[in-house]
């Protein structure tokens, strides 16, 4: 299978998971995608229970395990490291998603842990809720742009439109959840969220650095 077919299949999968988790929860995705520009609706999502804990987070995360592999083959694909030369783009591509899901799974692993050890458990559901928005609004970009970069052969975007709306959401999420949260240390969730958050994206684009 090449390039052009896994990211095509990819988008397709992904468009069907949106489309169906809009036609089963379309009140909770626009509340979802509201509260991206207001403080009320994000409230009103913590009130209405812990969406973590519900099936539509799991349309977010499989968006996200479809989107950043895709993400990470088109840049490969442009600019090809030579110790990939020999790996087949479905071999990328599956590493690619193993990667991912191996780091939502030590996040949550990790989380869960820092939370019980500092007894911070109703924070967590308070950070898991954070993070699933911005797992949905990245994923929902990556379905957008992915068909620019690719079939527009523009890789250019990746850099100077998807980077930027990455760091700004990212930033966004970070901020939002320091001025929800009370009852938690400062210090110990700078650890913890640099620790988990931003070392493995700062280890990866390090990683392809080095190789390039």
């Amino acid at each position: 299978m090449d390039t052009n077919n896994i990211i095509t299949l990819s988008l397709l999968v992904g468009l069907l998971f949106i489309a169906i988790s809009f036609v089963f929860y379309r009140r909770k995705r626009l509340l979802m995608l509201r509260a991206l520009f207001s403080v009320r609706y994000l409230q009103q999502l913590f009130r209405e229970g812990k969406l973590a804990n519900e099936r539509i987070y799991l349309y977010s995360m499989l968006l996200c395990l479809l989107g950043f592999p895709s993400l990470v083959l088109v840049f490969i694909q442009f600019y090809a490291p030579e110790w990939l030369v020999t790996y087949s783009p479905l071999q990328i591509y599956g590493m690619a998603c193993g990667g991912a899901m191996a780091v939502f799974l030590l996040s949550r692993l990790f989380l869960w842990y820092f939370t019980s050890i500092f007894n911070y458990q109703e924070q967590r559901y308070l950070y898991t809720t954070m993070k699933a928005l911005y797992q949905f609004y990245n994923a929902l970009f990556l379905i957008l742009i992915i068909p620019m970069v690719w079939y527009v052969r523009t890789p250019e975007l990746i850099f100077y439109v998807y980077i930027p709306f990455f760091l700004v959401i990212f930033l966004a999420f970070f901020i939002s959840f320091l001025r929800s949260i009370n009852g938690v240390s400062r210090i110990h969730f700078f650890i913890y969220f640099c620790s988990l958050e931003i070392l493995p994206y700062l280890l990866l684009i390090k990683l392809l650095i080095i190789n390039l």
